[in-house]
This record gives C-alpha cells, structure tokens and sequence, in this order.
C-alpha cells in the first residue's frame, strides 16, 4: 500500500478538497451564521407571559407547580402522629358541564402525581405552593410517600382499604402502611424544604382534571375536564386534641359547578368516620414549551446549506471528471466514500456544534427578555446536561443528514436532484407531520430525516405542542439519522462497486 492509498492519507486529501473550495468554505461558514441568525429572530419573536397567569403556583424549590385537593385539618405544633385507614377511594361523578372538547384525545398520564389519591399530609399552611409531605393510596398505583411535589417514594401496590400513618419528628417526616392496623411497613423519610413548627396536618382527596389534546393543521390545542374522587376514612387518630376542619385549596376553591361538588370538595362525618370528595392535582406543572428548542429553532436553516455541502462533495467531482483520478490513485473506492463522509461529518458537527452554541447563547437572552423567565422557564446553562445533549445531539443530526446527501449525490451524480431529493427527506415529512391530527406523525418521525429534529428538545415528548418531533425523544431520533446514513451509505458503496466512474 503506497502513501496515497493509506487511509490518513486519504482523509487529509479529503480534507484539502474541502478546504480548497472557496464558496464551499463560505458556504460552511454560512450555515453556522444562518443558523445563529434565524435562532435569534425567532427567539426575538416569542413571547410567553405564564408567569403572570393568575392561577400559577410555584413550589417550594421554584419550580410550577399544581397545588389542587380538598382538605380536612387542623393546626398542631412540633412532633405528631397522624394515623388513618382509607377504607374507599372511588371515581365521583363531576356535574360541572365543560364543552369544547369534541373531537379532542384524552392524554393517559402514567405519573404517580397524577392519580386521583385519598390519603395524609402535612403541610405548611394552606397556601397554594407550600412545602408538604404526603402519604396516599393511589387509584391505579398503590401507596405512595410524596413531598414537595417532586419527590416520590413508592410502597406497596396492594389496592383496597389501607392504614396509613405520618410521624413528624423535628424535620423529618417518615410515612408507614398497614393491611390491618397491626403491623407497620416503612415507606420512607420525608424531608420538606420548608416546614415551620406549627404545620397543619390533615387527610385529603385529590382527583386530576381529564386533560385532552388536539394537534393538527400546523396548530394544537389543550383543554380539560375537572374530575373527583370520594374516599372514605375512619379510625383517625391524631398525638394531639383538636377540631377538623374542611377546606378546598389551590384552584379547588374556584371550581363551581350545576349539581355537582361546589366549592371544589365537602366533607361529611358519620359516626366517627369521613366521606371526604375533592378535585384537584397534587404534583409538578412543568410548561410543554422547551426553550432550547427555541433557541435552536435556525438549525433548519442552517441544514439547508449544509445538505448542499454534502452533495456538492459528491457531485463536483463527477461533473470535473476528477473522479476518475482519484479512483486511479485509490481503486479501492469503499474507502474513499468512507474518508469523504468522515471528513464531511466531522467538518458538519463542529460547524452545527458552532451554530448551536451560538444560537443558544444569543437566544436564551432574547427569550428571557420576552417572558420565558423563572419560575416556569429557569435559566438553562450550557453545562446542564439536557442541554448539553440537545448541543451535541444538534451538531450531530446536521452531521447525518449532511452525509446522507453526500450519499444521495454519490447514487445520483446530479447535483439539483441529489439537493432536492434530501431536502424533501427532511422538510416533507416534517409538513406532512404538521398537518396529520393527532400522534399519528409518530410513525413519520420514526421513519424519516425529520425525526432527527428531536434532538433540539431538552425535555421530555409530549402530544401537546404542533411540533410532530416533540412526539419522541432526543436519543430515538438521532438514531433514526444514524439509520439513514448507514442505509445511504452502504447503496452508494454497492453503486461505486458497480458502476463507472
């Protein structure tokens, strides 16, 4: 093997192709700026004024929050003991009338904060948004020991009736169930940020509104539909003497409706015993919208010049005829398609990496500036590693679809077509996951370029946004970019094989 056909040396001929072309060098510069560019003119056009709705809570660590449920309590200062037997826990039919919401698909939320619940607590005060901690018997999954809404530690999963019991001993508050009252099994330790020497401490019901999407048409819309829960309780004994008092908190208090539960929950006492139905969610209410998404929304524009990169690297040889010389230096021709997509792919992640840290750093700024501002959005750093996956992720996916159209231009040797064609293996399904209704662009996301758009979002999927790459997740669509370079690549590798130079 001469020097020439050594595989570093083929990389760095590579290298000086690429570095040689003027207008290409410009053109990779130009992506990098496109994407910056258009990344800060959208995050100068977005606006969010969440933070001033009148129903936003936060919670004790800053975060939103929803702090919904109907209470049964009373003060008690310093350490206490609060035992119980949920002996129910049953569905209520809500009479308050809600409409608009035909047509529309109701989400299934499998977060155990968002269970209709009967169950203990402790909290600071009856403000909306104070510390607590909580032990309840879920509907659909068993017990569980809760605190300031984020914290979640699972007991058992048994249904039916169940003892629970709440100890506070100075700042820690440790929860324990009960099949028969007898014997006891630790859950865990409570540790609330903010509980004050006097608390109030009671038992409660909460039941999540029914949440229902539609999304479709380059729109979507959310709507919900209150919903409650009637438990029964007795055996209630409390370390110390005082007087129950009922009490719906949070937006419960505001839920009105025709033959149905008012002011968002009642209580009622039968020989020593409480029927107790209530509404509401206990739990985190993180917004859908993800700021770097945003941020990195130019990375489309910046993709566009790469595509034609990649392309280009391909076809311009052919068109000079300089293929056949480099095939004569190389017979090998495996080898050269794979030294061509190394040295495109790398040069593609730094200028994509250049471009998304620089839309992030000029975005983020403008983002705040126009409402997207703690509590509901806190500040993203560079460091947090969400955002340091979305960064690289980013870079990565323009990589991939970049070489993809070096593919495509090897299979096609036509420069128009080869761009056209890869631009509609990003842009088409994205338009046609726009317009379907529903989760049904799924497939498309799965299946196509387009999902690779995934990788801009830092927080989790969801149904709720226009978006169809918001439908799943970062590391499913980088895989599904990885899926389509190695199919690319490999039917351009069996062209070259056989075919003339």
């Amino acid at each position: 093997m001469t020097a020439r056909e050594s595989f570093p040396g083929l990389l760095l001929a590579e290298w000086t192709k690429l570095r040689s072309v003027r207008r290409w060098v410009v053109t990779l510069l130009g992506a990098a700026a496109l994407t910056v560019g258009l990344s800060y003119l959208a995050a100068s056009s977005s606006r969010t004024n969440i933070n001033e709705h009148a129903e936003f809570v936060s919670g004790p660590h800053g975060g939103p929050v929803a702090d919904d449920f109907y209470f049964v309590h009373q003060p008690v200062t310093g350490d206490a003991t609060l035992t119980v037997r949920v002996a129910s826990l049953a569905p209520e039919p809500f009479g308050r009338e809600v409409t608009g919401l035909d047509g529309m698909t109701r989400l299934a939320d499998p977060s155990p904060f968002a269970q209709p619940a009967a169950g203990i607590m402790i909290k600071d005060g009856t403000r909306p948004g104070s510390s607590y901690a909580s032990l309840m018997l879920t509907a659909g999954q068993g017990v569980h020991l809760q605190w300031d809404f984020d914290a979640d530690r699972r007991g058992s999963a048994a249904g039916g009736a169940r003892w629970l019991r709440l100890v506070r001993s100075g700042t820690a508050i440790t929860g324990y169930e009960s099949a028969d009252g007898a014997t006891w099994q630790k859950i865990g330790t409570a540790t609330p940020k903010n509980l004050p020497s006097t608390v109030e401490i009671g038992f409660y019901v909460s039941s999540p509104a029914a949440v229902y999407t539609s999304r479709g048409g380059g729109s979507s819309s959310v709507g919900d539909r209150p919903t409650s829960a009637r438990a029964s309780f007795d055996n209630v004994r409390l370390s110390s003497e005082g007087t129950w008092h009922g009490e719906a908190v949070g937006r419960a208090d505001r839920l009105d409706g025709k033959g149905g539960v008012r002011a968002g929950g009642q209580v009622t006492e039968t020989g020593g015993g409480y029927t107790v139905v209530g509404t509401g969610t206990v739990g985190p209410r993180p917004p859908d919208d993800d700021m770097v998404e945003i941020a990195l929304v130019g990375v489309i524009a910046g993709l566009m010049a790469l595509i034609a990169i990649g392309v280009l690297c391909a076809t311009s040889e052919y068109r000079r005829g300089m293929i056949r010389t480099t095939f004569a230096a190389t017979p090998r021709r495996g080898r050269v398609l794979a030294a061509k997509a190394i040295v495109l792919g790398a040069t593609s992640f730094l200028v994509g990496l250049v471009g998304a840290v620089g839309s992030f750093v000029l975005a983020v700024p403008a983002l705040r500036e126009h409402g997207f501002t703690t509590p509901a959005f806190p500040r993203p750093s560079l460091t947090d590693p969400p955002v340091l996956r979305a960064l690289l992720l980013t870079a990565a996916f323009l990589a991939g679809v970049a070489v993809v159209g070096l593919a495509v231009g090897v299979l096609l040797r036509h420069s128009a077509a080869a761009i056209t064609i890869t631009v509609l293996l990003v842009l088409g399904p994205l338009i046609v996951g726009m317009i379907l209704p529903g989760t049904s662009p799924r497939w498309l996301m799965y299946t196509t370029l387009a999902g690779g758009m995934a990788t801009q979002r830092a927080k989790p999927p969801t149904v709720t946004l226009a978006e169809p790459w918001a439908l799943i997740g970062p590391w499913a669509g980088i895989g599904v970019v990885a899926a389509w370079v190695a199919l690319t690549l490999g039917l351009a590798w069996w062209q070259l094989r056989r075919r003339d130079a």
